[in-house]
């Protein structure tokens, strides 16, 4: 059976009034029974005190007799019975037995009213005496007789006086339960009614306003909660279409997020489906459309399903990676993440070319191999040399002296090293203070040249100037400086005896570029891109006979680039190279 609003409140109502007074009743039944528990308890405790008071009080020795008539004395209440027992467990005296019965009773040294009385000074307990065949409630206290006699008064009380009163109590609740009931089901169709008057209004409205959207407005009397809902209501018709237009938008936003992001996203159903397939999966892969509802084994390269494993049945459900060569017009690498959907079949599949960064792994491989070969011949020089001199060379002055030469060459060298190195980490590191001003190029470049002139004349390399008098630029004159004796430095170094260096500006692709040109030997296509990179050389051997450190044009280019400028390399017809940076102009 199925209830209406008005219905579901009067069972509301009638269940909430069972549920209260069921949990009533059964909590006032535990909480009077322990209070007459309680009460009785120290009722009983009472007796006790005044039993153990009389037999403390009495001055002469106490026979067992005595102690039968002070335990009648006492339990002179019919409800009440009073035992004596002695510390041994013996009854001494009871009220409700005399004779031969009192002398027949068992011993109650085991008893947990007794043994709580002698250990804590106060006992009580509930269990079945067998003597009166009833349920009944002990309450035990020790007594010390001057005489030395020493035991305990117990009273104890049937059980029965208080199952009467939960019985009469229990009969009190159900009756005043069911007054409650009555009351309720006479109330409860009218305010049920009177409560569910605007809900009803509400309800007709809203199902009026989702049949059609042309419904009208649901009128609002009232200034409750329901008048609140019933204005949101009305709202919902308005905004129905603006929600519509939001959620287009959305859509549209969320597709552009997926096609414009730099790795390629592909998702699958359960059946390895795919569902979604983002632009740059396209561009990766070179595929000319999405391939959506296509199996992914039959869309995607073979390298990328082996490197993958997406042919394995099944697919594992956690995230796994792998990386796999992908061929085209280059060797690319790509990096590929297969993720489990979130509660639901399927999975991601990311993909990221990594090319690049394996190729910058493969630098920083080569240079830490550089730096440790370029520290570890000059110490090994300088500790060879330095033992060989400990070892008795120092006292040949001709042989010495030639160790020590080597010493300090090697020494020059791995400063000239470790310099070089502070220098590009202070670069790298984005420490290296500049300050751009305008100034006229021509001052530095002679001052430069003639740093060089003494190591050009001895090879007899001229060294020509073409540069303007008035050619002003923006730039850092310390780091030009350092650019233009790195080219030139290396320019004088390694080009033949009695060659030509021309340092010359000229415009290119509407930029002012300083170029130093010589007439050497050149530089093989296969090392022009790799000339600026730390450590590497064309000729690693004459290098380092020429003391090169390897890291100056790597150098040239971090300083200009941190001017916002570029540096290149370039081969001369018929034979030479022509290294360039460009320059800016100071602003106008």
């Amino acid at each position: 059976m199925t209830l209406d609003l008005r219905g579901k409140y009067i069972f509301s109502f009638l269940l909430l009034a069972f549920v209260a007074i069921l949990t009533a009743d059964i909590y006032l039944e535990y909480a009077l029974e322990d209070w007459l528990e309680s009460q009785l308890v120290a009722e009983l405790r009472r007796h006790a005190n005044v039993g153990r008071v009389l037999v403390e009080t009495r001055e002469k020795a106490l026979t067992m007799e005595d102690l039968d008539i002070l335990a009648h004395r006492i339990g002179q209440d019919p409800d009440l019975r009073v035992t004596l027992i002695a510390a041994d467990g013996q009854v001494l005296g009871d009220s409700q037995r005399e004779g031969k019965d009192l002398r027949a009773m068992e011993n109650h040294a085991q008893r947990p009213e007794f043994l709580a009385a002698l250990r804590d000074g106060f006992g009580q307990g509930k269990h079945y005496s067998a003597t009166l065949s009833q349920y009944m409630l002990y309450v035990a206290v020790p007594f010390h007789h001057p005489q030395g006699l020493s035991g305990v008064v117990r009273v104890a009380m049937v059980m029965e006086g208080l199952h009467s009163a939960k019985g009469h109590l229990r009969l009190a609740i159900v009756v005043a339960g069911l007054i409650a009931i009555m009351t309720s089901v006479s109330l409860s169709g009218f305010v049920a009614h009177w409560a569910t008057r605007s809900q009803r209004h509400l309800i007709a409205g809203a199902r009026n306003m989702a049949q059609s959207i042309h419904a009208p407005r649901i009128e609002v009397n009232a200034n409750d909660a329901l008048a609140g809902l019933a204005g949101f209501l009305n709202l919902l018709a308005k905004e129905k279409s603006e929600t519509l237009v939001q959620l287009s938008e959305q859509r549209v936003q969320m597709d552009t997020v997926l096609q414009s992001m730099s790795e390629g996203l592909i998702a699958l159903d359960g059946e390895r489906c795919i569902t979604l397939m983002n632009r740059s999966v396209l561009e990766l892969l070179y595929l000319p459309q999405a391939a959506i509802g296509q199996t992914v084994t039959a869309c995607l390269p073979p390298q990328a399903v082996a490197g993958l494993g997406l042919d394995r049945d099944p697919l594992p459900m956690q995230p796994f990676s792998a990386e796999f060569d992908l061929d085209g017009p280059t060797t690319r690498r790509v990096l590929g993440v297969v993720t489990p959907l979130y509660e639901q079949t399927g999975h991601v599949i990311v993909l990221r070319d990594v090319t690049e960064k394996r190729r910058l792994d493969l630098i920083r491989r080569d240079f830490v191999a550089n730096v440790s070969h370029e520290l570890r011949t000059p110490v090994s020089v300088i500790q060879a040399n330095a033992q060989t001199l400990l070892d008795g060379a120092l006292n040949d002055q001709r042989y010495s002296r030639v160790l020590i030469d080597a010493m300090e060459r090697n020494a020059s060298r791995l400063g000239r090293i470790i310099s070089d190195l502070l220098d590009l980490s202070r670069l790298e590191a984005d420490q290296f203070f500049m300050e751009r001003h305008p100034l006229l190029l021509l001052p530095i470049v002679q001052e430069v040249v003639e740093l060089v002139r003494v190591e050009a004349n001895r090879k007899q390399i001229v060294v020509q100037v073409a540069v303007a008098s008035d050619a002003p630029i923006q730039a850092d004159a310390e780091a030009l400086r350092r650019i233009l004796t790195n080219l030139l430095d290396n320019a004088v170094k390694y080009i033949p005896n009695q060659s030509q260096i021309i340092v010359r500006t000229r415009t290119y692709q509407g930029r002012l570029r300083l170029e130093v040109v010589d007439n050497g030997p050149g530089i093989a296509p296969p090392h022009r891109d790799r000339l600026f990179e730390r450590f590497y050389r064309v000729d690693s051997g004459r290098s380092r006979k020429m003391g090169g450190t390897g890291l100056g044009l790597a150098i040239v280019k971090h300083l200009a680039e941190k001017m916002g400028e570029t540096v290149g390399m370039e081969a001369v017809e018929p034979q030479g190279s022509l290294f360039w940076v460009t320059l800016s102009h100071p602003p106008a």
